[in-house]
């Protein structure tokens, strides 16, 4: 009897481990979760200026879209698409239809994605992340990209939800 309730108990813990990782969907290798971040970047930042203007002076780093900062962050965007697009593929599984051209949902994804990420954005954060953004500013966007994927991981709690689905590494 009490082999019987082991048994059991491993397949419907088996069971709960298969549904979770089918809710989950697959895992995003952390250099594809680095693509995607850089390509946000941009249009994620031009949002956070959009809804800080108000709460920023007019010479803050954050509204120039303009400096050369930007610029380096819009042409590492636009090297990181054909990786950011498998990605949010990959995060869009079956909501996708099958054959769409990822091009073409481009614009849509540059409006909707830094909008959902600057949702919960409140005035008085604007001046932590005007901060922020100027400490970044000697980074290449692919160290910002590499430190964000990396905040995510540590600041994920094995009970929390990783937002990115972000593969774990392997034990060696």
């Amino acid at each position: 009897m009490k082999r019987l309730a082991t048994i059991l108990g491993m397949v419907a813990l088996a069971q709960g481990s298969a549904a979770a990782a089918a809710e989950a969907g697959p895992c995003v290798p952390p250099e594809k979760a680095e693509a995607l971040i850089t390509y946000l970047l941009p249009g994620s930042l031009k949002a956070v200026g959009t809804k800080c203007s108000a709460s920023l002076p007019a010479t803050a780093s954050l509204l120039q879209v303009d400096s050369e900062q930007f610029a380096r962050y819009q042409d590492a965007s636009d090297q990181a698409w054909p990786d950011a697009q498998d990605v949010i593929g990959v995060l869009a599984g079956e909501d996708l239809p099958e054959g769409v051209d990822m091009n073409a949902l481009r614009p849509m994804i540059d409006a909707i994605i830094p909008a959902m990420l600057t949702q919960q954005l409140k005035p008085k954060d604007c001046p932590t992340i005007e901060r922020v953004y100027n400490l970044l500013e000697p980074l290449p966007s692919t160290n910002v990209a590499s430190l964000t994927v990396m905040l995510i991981q540590l600041g994920t709690s094995s009970r929390e939800k990783d937002p990115l689905n972000i593969c774990k590494p392997m034990p060696q």
